[in-house]
Parts: structure tokens; C-alpha cells; sequence
């Protein structure tokens, strides 16, 4: 069993970011969502989360992607698990989330258990494996 972390959603899909985090909630995780990149930058900065599944199209003036450049750039952030949640599966689309850095990439529909799983990839936190 994996100890609890911190996760941000960031996510314009009210309905999945809900869903993402009963999901995660369940497991023990503690789960905050936002819908803005605006947001996303501010509670990562206040709340150092262990994790963030971050929509590249955010509800604002700053999109996903944006905000995981930046995360990329700054040494506070630069090795923080970011996990994109997007429909777009073209190759090149693909390739451009690596370039900018994702640590990983979802598509919809979304499995709770790759959910599950994907957390425990990057589970930072405390961990009791038996």
C-alpha cells in the first residue's frame, strides 16, 4: 500500500475532474481541483503538491501547456510529475507534450484503475509495501 500524496487537477472537464478525483480520493489521496492555468500556477506554488494531472486546454488566458513550460522552467517545480489528461492522441501532439516536458500522458476514456496506477508511479509520498 502507498501513503497518501498531494494532487492538483487542472482540468477544463468539470464531469472528469470530478471523477478523477472521487477516484483518487478513495485511494487516500488528497485531491485539489482547479479549472484555470492561472489557478493550477498559484496552488502549486502554495500547496507543493506530489502530483499534478494538468488539461492542456485550461478555461483561461493560460493554457495546460503553458503552465507545464513554466513548471519545467522554474528549479522549484522542474522535476514535478505532470500528467496530461487529453482526447489528442495524434503523434505530433504527442511529441510535442514530451518536448515540453509531461511525465506522462492519459486519454480518455479514462480506467479508474490506470488512474490508480498512474498515481502509484509517481507516488512520492511515504510507502508500506507488503
Amino acid at each position: 500500500m502507498h501513503g497518501a500524496i498531494d494532487i492538483l487537477i487542472a482540468g477544463s472537464n468539470t464531469a472528469q475532474s470530478i471523477a478523477i478525483e472521487l477516484i483518487l480520493t478513495h485511494e487516500g489521496h488528497r485531491v485539489t481541483c482547479v479549472s484555470s492555468g492561472t489557478q493550477a500556477l498559484a496552488h502549486i506554488k502554495s500547496l507543493q503538491p506530489n502530483l499534478v494531472l494538468l488539461d492542456p486546454e485550461l478555461a483561461d488566458e493560460m493554457s495546460g501547456l503553458e503552465v507545464c513550460q513554466r513548471l519545467r522552467a522554474d528549479e522549484a517545480t522542474a522535476e514535478l510529475p505532470v500528467v496530461m489528461i487529453t482526447a489528442d492522441t495524434r503523434a505530433v501532439f504527442q511529441r510535442k507534450l514530451a518536448a515540453l516536458g509531461a511525465s506522462a500522458v492519459l486519454s480518455p476514456p479514462l480506467n479508474p484503475q490506470d488512474i490508480i496506477d498512474l498515481t502509484t508511479q509517481f507516488n512520492t509520498g511515504d510507502t508500506d509495501e507488503a
